[in-house]
């Protein structure tokens, strides 16, 4: 009966410790750290938490510190996860505003969200030459991959300036292999075709066969020798 008694007190903790109940993070708790005169480190902790809990209430507090350094690319994670469409309007707003780094992070969480209502404005970015943005702008669109978007590519890599030509083609591999994805063989082929008759024979060109040939059906133009 010792023995047994002795266990008791023991199992009784381990019954209350289980019954205990655990706090949950909830976006309130984090937007209320992101208002607060809390540190830097912990912000940032809200910003990742708001990435996994955060709701559309969630969006003006991130957006809020999209300017503000080093809780920028905390903030931008925070809304590239946020399904709710303020979270694509928040970006495209701070596109207006932002500048050097900055820009070029939210023009990547755009790519990242495929976010289409942001086209336009970066298609303008990618002839915007003072914006300095404009490889980052090329590969945001081969992101998002749609038909519009590989027209701009499709554009520049042709038409386009001549330093552009490479991030535009490396784009165009992405937007190609998400057109194939969409089920749109014919546009990805075509993107990939440009590829190979704008640049010199090399890694891209090459490349973009292969991604061509996987496809299917009619294969991209042959890598001149």
């Amino acid at each position: 009966m010792i023995t047994i008694r002795s266990f008791i007190p023991a199992l009784l903790v381990l019954s209350l410790a289980d019954a205990a109940p655990v706090p949950e993070t909830t976006e309130a708790s984090a937007m209320a750290v992101l208002a607060s005169e809390a540190d830097v480190h912990e912000k940032a902790r809200a910003c990742q938490l708001l990435a996994d809990v955060g709701g559309p209430a969630a969006v003006p507090a991130l957006a809020a510190l999209l300017d503000k350094q080093p809780l920028a690319d905390y903030a931008r994670s925070g809304l590239e996860t946020i399904k709710d469409p303020a979270a694509g309007e928040a970006l495209r707003k701070a596109l207006q505003r932002l500048d050097g780094r900055l820009l070029a992070g939210v023009v990547n969480s755009l790519g990242v969200r495929r976010d289409t209502a942001a086209i336009p404005d970066l298609q303008k970015l990618v002839l915007d030459p003072k914006r300095g943005v404009a490889s980052e702008t090329l590969a945001s669109l081969g992101m998002i991959g749609t038909a519009e978007a590989a027209q701009t590519l499709r554009t520049v890599l042709t038409t386009g300036p001549a330093d552009l030509r490479i991030p535009a083609a490396h784009a165009a591999l992405t937007a190609a292999a998400q057109l194939a994805k969409d089920g749109k063989p014919d546009a990805a082929r075509a993107l990939l075709g440009d590829i190979v008759r704008v640049l010199p024979p090399g890694l891209l060109p090459t490349a973009a066969q292969r991604q061509a040939a996987a496809i299917g059906s009619t294969p991209a133009p042959a890598v001149p020798k």
